[in-house]
């Protein structure tokens, strides 16, 4: 293809960034090829691990037939992006023999969003029992509030009556207990005041706290420009899988650290 084209990367990313990556993709000058994968397979973890295998098995050059004439042209990637952390190891011992990869050195999409491991950590010490809120959740999940209460309610008490929902729901919103605060990610996209608001309902319905922090684009404009240069970003050469081993040193020498009292879910 053309040569103007300095990089190329394949991105392969949870879908609860999609506005996040979609953003930057457009600031950066390297071309990237995305596939965004649906909401919730961190709770598989062998799940998101071969669904991650297959997307990167399937990475290769990009092919195409010139309109006039039997001219084929195409172009390959330097490496692939993965818009995913540890993510209940859904992660571990992936590679990849033709392209490097590049992962976060994170737990989760929400410390991404944030910008770091470490303000990630500073948070849920400061806020003890966290539940994030972002725009990708928001648009693609059904978020902890009164709509998921009302739709989850009506749909068990037209199946089972009215006694056997009201149990079922005491059952199902007992871990909403252990948490006080309701945080939204800002990015400063069009849609933070009206999701934001969002969030202080879904608080205010469900006896929490509520506040807002800023994300910044430090993972992703770093990948996303030149592959990967920071330090809190693993780039695993060609044919090499990362070990768990390699993830549980960096949490572990981090200078913040969260105790087990420290309560963050996503």
């Amino acid at each position: 293809m053309h040569s103007v084209v300095q990089r190329r990367f394949r991105v392969i990313a949870c879908r609860s960034m999609y506005r996040e990556i979609a953003f930057l993709v457009s600031q950066v000058k390297s071309a990237c090829d995305v596939t965004f994968l649906p909401l919730g397979l961190h709770n598989n973890p062998e799940t998101l691990r071969e669904t991650l295998r297959r997307e990167i098995a399937a990475t290769g050059p990009q092919r195409f037939a010139y309109e006039k004439g039997s001219l084929e042209t195409g172009y390959d990637y330097d490496a692939i992006l993965l818009g995913y952390g540890l993510c209940s190891r859904g992660t571990e011992g992936l590679s990849s023999p033709r392209y490097p990869i590049v992962i976060p050195r994170v737990h989760d999409c929400i410390a991404i969003l944030l910008g770091s491991h470490r303000r990630y950590e500073e948070l849920i010490n400061q806020y003890r029992g966290i539940y994030w809120y972002s725009p990708g959740w928001i648009e693609h999940s059904l978020e902890p509030g009164k709509e998921r209460h009302t739709l989850v309610y009506e749909t068990y008490r037209e199946k089972y009556g009215e006694d056997n929902a009201r149990y079922l729901m005491q059952l199902e919103e007992s871990w909403q207990k252990e948490y006080r605060y309701a945080l939204y990610i800002r990015w400063g996209f069009p849609v933070d005041e009206a999701y934001e608001a969002f969030t202080r309902e879904c608080a205010e319905f469900l006896g929490w706290n509520t506040g807002s922090s800023r994300g910044t684009r430090g993972f992703f404009e770093t990948s996303l420009r030149d592959g990967g240069t920071r330090s809190d970003l693993w780039c695993l050469p060609r044919g090499r899988p990362w070990k768990p081993a390699e993830m549980r040193a960096f949490f572990a020498n981090q200078s913040s650290q969260s105790d087990s009292n420290s309560l963050s879910i996503r």
